[in-house]
């Protein structure tokens, strides 16, 4: 009992830090949302070159790019490239832009032989040739912009004096498996490279969000374009790192309503989703890979364990722990549930949340250490 109760404690202490942390988020970090108040840049508002990639997104596509022509913004262009997708993507976003005076649509080519390009980088790339924009604005095909996104962004971007500005999506979960996963994923999406780390300009953590990440043209070349991260699978995080070792000013947030996707319709597609993205996120350690099953463990399923064991021996300190523990770990990370758009209540199966997350970084680990690569959207990718 003795070895449950030290566990018990080092669980506790581990809530509380998520506790603490998600609470200063809220109050230091504000989101960037359409009823943000912000002044005109002062030297007018820039030209900006909207650039999508897409690869299978004919679900989403559509709206996506519908959403972008109608922005309330007085000067920008839309550049979609197809990423040799294998299904409808390409019809559907000719008819999206088809009245869109300002939009292009290019149905891209495949990286140049013996090259190795990783996810969307050779895509962009594609884009970013075509793009006349003072400023670059990178967006994943499966987000739905506000109208007044480019507005808003622009406005924040200039206020602060950055050169980078990227923003989190809220994330809408329809099904089971995404309401139980899902706010698991944003929490350590937040906790990994904090958002007030990786946007001040003397700390090492680097992070930018792909799905949105707004750039001075000048600054991105200068990084070396997506060239110089051709081979990462987060290449967004890759390119944050290279603009944090240059010196520029980059700034992560959230928003509440300027956008906002469905990242994984099926439970297929969120399992090859995690598989992709965890082991990255563990730097392809397997120190950190095994440091991930001991936190799941003690972090999630250490308080119910407590709290059967107390019940079980009627231990009903330990009981009462457990039960307390629980619910800390509930309010722990309650604000990300407003962020993800699920209820609250799936807090309580973060055990099983934790579990699969590990299973998906474990099973990323087996096929990355034996040459299989990692697999997303019926390509595999070999990363060094």
């Amino acid at each position: 009992m003795t070895i449950l109760w030290m566990t018990w404690g080092i669980s506790c202490a581990l809530w509380l830090i998520v506790f603490f942390r998600l609470r200063f988020f809220e109050r230091h970090i504000p989101s960037l949302d359409s009823t943000s108040e912000l002044p005109e840049p002062r030297g007018g508002w820039p030209f900006i070159s909207v650039i999508v990639p897409a690869r299978n997104e004919e679900a989403i596509v559509g709206e996506c790019l519908a959403a972008l022509a109608a922005q309330d913004y007085p000067g920008y262009e839309i550049i979609f490239i197809n990423d040799q997708s294998t299904d409808s993507t390409l019809a559907v976003a000719e008819a999206a832009l088809k009245d869109c005076r300002f939009g292009r649509v290019i149905d891209g080519a495949p990286p140049p032989a013996g090259e190795t390009w990783v996810g969307k980088s050779w895509a962009l790339m594609q884009g970013v040739r075509e793009a006349n924009g003072d400023w670059l604005l990178f967006i994943d095909a499966d987000v739905v912009h506000h109208p007044l996104t480019l507005r808003k962004a622009i406005a924040k971007a200039t206020e602060l004096g950055v050169d980078a500005l990227s923003m989190f999506p809220t994330i809408h979960c329809r099904s089971f498996w995404e309401k139980m996963i899902m706010p698991l994923f944003a929490t350590l999406s937040v906790l990994v490279e904090p958002l007030d780390d990786a946007s001040h300009p003397g700390r090492r953590a680097a992070r930018l969000c792909g799905a949105f990440i707004l750039i001075r043209r000048g600054i991105y070349e200068s990084a070396g374009t997506h060239a110089a991260v051709h081979d990462q699978i987060l290449e967004d995080m890759a390119l944050a790192r290279i603009l944090k070792r240059q010196g520029r000013r980059t700034w992560l947030t959230y928003t509440r309503d300027l956008g906002h996707t469905r990242m994984y319709e099926h439970f297929r597609e969120l399992w090859h989703g995690l598989s992709r993205l965890s082991l990255p996120l563990l730097r392809y350690s397997i120190p950190l890979l095994i440091f991930a099953w001991v936190a799941a463990v003690v972090g999630t399923l250490v308080p119910w364990i407590a709290t059967a064991a107390g019940l079980v021996r009627l231990d009903w300190p330990l009981a009462g722990a457990g039960i307390a523990l629980c619910v800390l770990t509930r309010r722990a990370i309650q604000p990300v549930f407003t962020v993800v758009r699920t209820q609250p209540g799936y807090a309580w199966l973060l055990p099983l949340a934790a579990v699969l997350y590990c299973l998906a970084a474990t099973r990323a680990a087996f096929r990355h250490f034996t040459g299989r690569g990692l697999a997303w959207k019926g390509q595999a990718y070999g990363v060094s």
